[in-house]
């Protein structure tokens, strides 16, 4: 009978830390570690700011980091290129780096891999509104390019 009520006490405390493990490896893989939010934002020093929010370049550096577009929102003239790069690596607490996977997907179909370092550009040459977000985080991470 003693047997019995160790064994469940054992089976639910083997069922806490299998739960306890699936939330931690979700918080790692949505980037929950938090970290630096290195924006590398960059623009063409040949072009100017709207004064809006957004900035008007023929070419923009947007960074990709944690769950999030750095800036998550822009306005280009025709025939800009915006290159996403990937800063997507925080140091873990036992000092190795944590890397999140992202994507640059657009509305439109055209979309980047799937990676947790690199770069990805395109060039805009008509103008409209490019909405565009990860193919991992959904809505929670997107973006828009306003081409004028």
């Amino acid at each position: 009978m003693t047997m019995g009520r160790h064994a469940g006490r054992r089976g639910r405390a083997t069922v806490i830390g299998i739960l306890s493990g699936f939330i931690v490896a979700g918080l790692v893989a949505c980037g929950g570690g938090g970290g630096s939010n290195n924006s590398g934002y960059s623009t063409d020093p040949t072009s100017g700011s709207t004064g809006t929010g957004g900035t008007v370049n023929h070419s923009l550096q947007v960074s990709v980091v944690n769950v999030m577009y750095s800036p998550d929102a822009t306005t280009v003239p025709k025939g800009s290129t915006v290159q996403w790069t990937w800063n997507s690596c925080d140091a873990g607490y036992n000092g190795a780096d944590v890397c999140t996977s992202h994507s640059v997907t657009f509305d439109d179909g055209v979309t980047s891999a799937i990676q947790d370092h690199g770069s990805y550009s395109r060039v805009f040459n008509s103008a409209g509104t490019y909405k565009y977000h990860c193919m991992i985080h959904g809505a929670a991470m997107s973006g828009t390019v306003v081409v004028q």
